[in-house]
């Protein structure tokens, strides 16, 4: 607290320091046409006072001194802009509509032809990248409509130093400089987004319910300002939502595709509307979108404990439909030229409906002298659901010397399954059945001494996926039969998890102070509760005479849908599946037998809270985030400025949980509830640094320092207690967070229109990272108790460079200029210690090599466009021994292609293709010759028709 009652004795002293002239207010708009033109720098001439234009164009310069002022507008790619304004009766003049005119003849060509768009995204985001004081790669809407980018996190993968990780082939994740995806920040509007479409206790947001539709711009900040969230280590994405046109705006897309692996089809739609008054004094815009889409994916997975073998191998066959639907809708109110009102809501809802049948092949279960074993069949049928909705108000006023804005927002977002198999039991539901006496090639199985396992070649076995992994079911004797499959268990796996912002409240107030130097400060309030409830029920059963099989339930069963091209990019197929329930069989199985007391509930197999199970995923969270933060902006002359401050945040958590202790006295265990508070400030100065030699050139410098919050499961209280094994697992509310301290360098060489290279370096000394621990210790007054925990570890490190490069080809002649490239290169390392493991080892999600690259043509009415996407194998958990037992998410390449041609001004046809190399999404452990998981998802495309007015 003396930091913050400092920092505001010295805004004082420099605000008492000041004096003021007759100061006035100038405000306007910069467009190409009906484009908005943000970044655009506005500056009085003869003096050092400027600013540019925010996303919508829009621009307001306070504290003008003098009546004459010459006014000049710049913008790259256009022509320079002068004019005078004159305050001699007037202390605040609207200049209204400015419109800029292209610099180069190509661009007035492009415009001519009504697709200024093309070339314009490169200008808006290059603008605002130039024009910015601190560290930042900007990406507008037109340039995402340029490739099939369907979703939020699939937008951001093309920018430098950010990746993003999958679920089912789809970007969900994002992550910034190799690090985690829960050590970055990720926003709407400014305004950090709830996580709880995630069922375990992670901090990062999916955003796979966030369509492309409703991004306006996406921002990401590598190195913070103060006045920015600082909870992101590796950095901010911000998606900034579409506000109202300039003018009425009716836009509409229809697109049908087909996807590979499932063979079935793709569908979307959008439509937007938008409008502004002829006065200027209301707008609105309103967009709705709908993408549905078959998927399936064949996946196998090894599953192993404690040795190299593999004791269970898992044949995966997923088919399903998600449908993602998106509203985003603005409007806004100027009932003054001082004053501005606006209001923003924004919904997505993404529904997956998943038919998987799975085929667990038991190595442990193989008996040498007859040489069969166990496969295991599960007939599983769940919808995901994810839903998020959010609303803001807000107001920017304008004074003479000041701008004063703020907010009022409110998100929600939930995680929930479907009414599967009823509405009373919400759940990820599974029947299962059990063949044994099939079957095996006894070729590929040994005793270690620790049971019958597979081992990899890589350990000394005969199994190799690449060659004759499954030999196992070649064998004549592996046969699976409906009349052999005894049901086994039915297991309802239920999870819901709603966290929600129930208030952020803002207020930022910015003061030009004289030509020089700008001061800026404010204040953000948040208030979130994050519940999680978790159960994994299982039931045997208990009815009349034997288990039923597969075969008594043969009016609902099918053949195994795609199981004759089961992974044949491994040139097998799933041939000796047989049969299986539908979708009807499963939901009339549970019918016929769950009511009717033919099933009970095996308690010692279920994860249920009266029996101790779920302890860590039964939690309640309430924070409440409090931060101030001042900043100044001084310009010491044209060529150098310094942006420096001080954010404050404090963090008040309470997290309600339970405890579970197995004792002597109570064998059965007794539950309760428990609840521990942890109260933190974190104060985070940050230092700016840009030098500008020349007009094609910016140097960037960049000190900062940042957190990241534990993990929402890593501060469950309570948790488990055996006391005849002596053991305790939980949670940690007592974890500190995680600190960051950043140093950037950056520059960027402008060497044409639209042409940039950008290169630098970066280096990250890490504070108090969290790993999960097991040592000896006390719980309840018992000594010698091993506990397994999370905790915060040594320090760590990080250091990585990166480069990019933006070249149109239009100095070669004819056809060949419409030519053009965008690449660009990140590459990290770190080092991290874990206590009580030997040597080092790198952070989790670290990645060394990120590449993206694009070749584009982009002439007259035609654009045709390919983008690569790599990312290295990192880790995604440590082991507890040696390096080979750490968990690696493997190398993955990505390649999608995008083609669109203008017939006339108001139709567009366009086609896309994503996945074009289907490269396997590989998890292995130690080496790709030791996988874990093995994935593939199949190509997808669509095409379409657009339409605008």
């Amino acid at each position: 607290m003396k930091t913050i009652k400092l920092i505001n004795q010295l805004l004082l002293l420099i605000l008492s320091s000041v004096t003021y002239a007759q100061n006035g207010t100038l405000k306007g708009r910069v467009l190409d046409g009906d484009f908005p033109l943000p970044g655009a720098t506005i500056h009085i001439y003869g003096t050092q006072k400027g600013t540019t234009t925010d996303f919508d164009g829009y621009f307001s310069l306070t504290g003008i001194n003098g009546n004459e002022n010459r006014l000049i507008i710049s913008y790259i790619g256009y022509q320079q802009h002068t004019s005078n304004v004159s305050f001699a009766s007037e202390k605040t003049i609207d200049i209204g509509n400015i419109i800029l005119k292209p610099e180069a003849s190509q661009l007035e060509e492009v415009v001519v032809q009504g697709t200024a768009s093309r070339r314009l995204s490169e200008a808006k985001a290059l603008n605002l990248q130039k024009n910015a004081l601190s560290i930042k790669s900007v990406i507008a809407s037109d340039g995402i409509g340029k490739l099939p980018d369907r979703n939020a996190a699939e937008a951001v993968q093309r920018i430098p130093g950010v990746s993003i990780e999958r679920d089912q082939g789809e970007g969900r994740y994002v992550a910034v400089r190799g690090l985690p995806a829960e050590w970055n920040s990720t926003t709407m509007n400014g305004n950090r987004i709830p996580t709880g479409a995630d069922e375990g206790g992670s901090r990062a947001t999916a955003f796979d319910f966030f369509p492309t539709e409703m991004i306006a711009y996406v921002e990401v900040s590598k190195a913070l300002t103060p006045d920015i969230d600082a909870d992101g280590i590796g950095g901010s994405v911000n998606f900034i939502t579409k506000t109202a046109p300039s003018k009425f705006t009716l836009d509409a897309t229809l697109g049908s595709g087909y996807n590979e692996k499932s063979g079935k089809g793709i569908y979307s739609g959008n439509v937007t509307i938008g409008n502004k008054s002829d006065s200027g004094k209301t707008g609105f815009i309103l967009s709705v979108s709908q993408w549905n889409r078959n998927w399936a994916s064949d996946n196998f997975e090894a599953r192993r404990s404690g040795d190299h073998g593999v004791y269970r191998l898992e044949l995966r066959d997923y088919i399903g439909e998600r449908k993602t639907t998106g509203v985003n809708g603005a409007f806004e109110f100027n009932p003054s030229t001082k004053d501005k009102i606006f209001t923003k809501i924004n919904y997505g809802k993404l529904v997956d409906t998943e038919i998987h049948y799975k085929h667990r092949i038991r190595f442990d279960k193989y008996k040498e002298d007859s040489q069969t074993g166990r496969v295991e069949l599960q007939n599983i049928y769940n919808d995901l659901i994810f839903e998020f909705i959010g609303a803001e108000l807000g107001g920017k006023h304008l004074g003479n010397n000041g701008i004063f804005d703020w907010s009022l927002a409110t998100y929600r977002n939930e995680f929930s399954y479907g009414n599967i198999p009823d509405k009373n039991n919400h759940s990820y539901y599974v029947v299962k059945f059990n063949q044994n006496g099939i079957g095996f090639n006894p070729g590929l199985i040994e005793d270690r001494g620790v049971g019958p396992r597979a081992y990899w070649d890589s350990d000394g076995g005969a199994l190799n996926y690449y060659n004759n992994m499954f030999d196992v079911y070649s064998d004549p004797n592996f046969q699976m039969d409906p009349t052999k499959m005894v049901f086994a268990d039915l297991e309802l796996y239920k999870v819901g998890v709603m966290e929600r912002d129930n208030i952020i409240a803002g207020a930022n107030y910015e003061l030009t102070a004289n030509d020089n130097l700008k001061l800026k400060f404010g204040a953000k309030f948040r208030d979130k509760d994050r519940k999680a409830v978790f159960a994994d029920e299982f039931y045997g059963w208990s009815g009349n005479g034997a288990a039923p099989t597969l075969a008594d339930y043969a009016q609902y069963n099918i053949e195994q849908p795609g199981r004759l091209d089961y992974l044949n990019e491994l040139n097998t197929s799933g041939k000796s599946f047989n049969q299986v329930l539908s979708t009807e069989g499963v939901v009339q199985f549970y019918k016929d037998n769950f009511f009717n007391g033919n099933l009970s509930l095996l308690e010692g197999d279920s994860e249920l809270l009266h029996n101790g199970g779920g302890l860590g995923r039964n939690f309640d969270v309430n924070e409440q985030h409090a931060s101030v933060y001042g900043m100044a902006t001084y310009k010491f002359s044209d060529k150098l400025t310094l942006l420096g401050g001080l954010r404050a945040t404090n963090t008040r958590a309470k997290v309600d949980g339970y405890q579970f202790d197995v004792t002597p006295e109570n064998p059965e265990g007794i539950l309760r509830k428990v609840s521990q508070d942890k109260n933190y400030l974190s104060i985070l100065p940050m230092v700016h640094l840009k030098y500008v030699p020349n007009e094609r050139t910016n140097l960037r410098l960049a000190v900062t320092r940042t957190f990241a919050r534990p993990e929402f499961a890593y501060m469950a209280p309570g948790g488990t207690y055996i006391a005849a094994d002596n053991e305790f697992k939980g949670g940690n509310p007592d974890l500190n967070p995680t600190y960051s301290l950043n140093f950037d360098l950056m520059g960027e060489f402008y060497l044409g229109k639209l042409d940039v290279i950008t290169a630098g370096v970066f280096y990250k000394s890490i504070t108090d990272p969290i790993f999960n621990d097991t040592q000896q210790g006390t719980i309840n007054g018992i000594s010698g108790v091993e506990i397994s925990r999370p905790r915060n570890g040594d320090n760590a490190w990080l250091m990585g460079a990166e480069i990019s490069a933006n070249k149109k080809f239009d100095f070669l002649p004819g056809f060949l200029n419409g030519f053009g490239m965008q690449a660009n290169y990140t590459y990290t390392k770190s080092e991290f210690t874990i206590p009580g493991r030997e040597g080092t080892t790198r952070l989790p999600r670290q990645g060394d090599h990120l590449i993206n690259a694009q070749l584009y043509y982009e002439k007259g009415r035609f654009n045709i466009r390919g983008a690569y996407n790599f990312k290295g194998a990192y880790i995604t958990d440590h082991g507890s021994g040696p390096e080979r037992d750490d968990i690696y998410y493997g190398d993955y390449s990505a390649l999608d292609a995008n083609a669109s041609f203008k017939i006339n001004e108001h139709f567009t046809i366009f086609a896309e293709v994503n996945n074009i190399l289907n490269e396997p999404l590989e998890y292995y452990y130690g080496d790709s010759s030791r996988p874990r998981q093995v994935e593939f998802h199949g190509l997808r495309g669509q095409a379409g028709i657009k339409w605008s007015l």
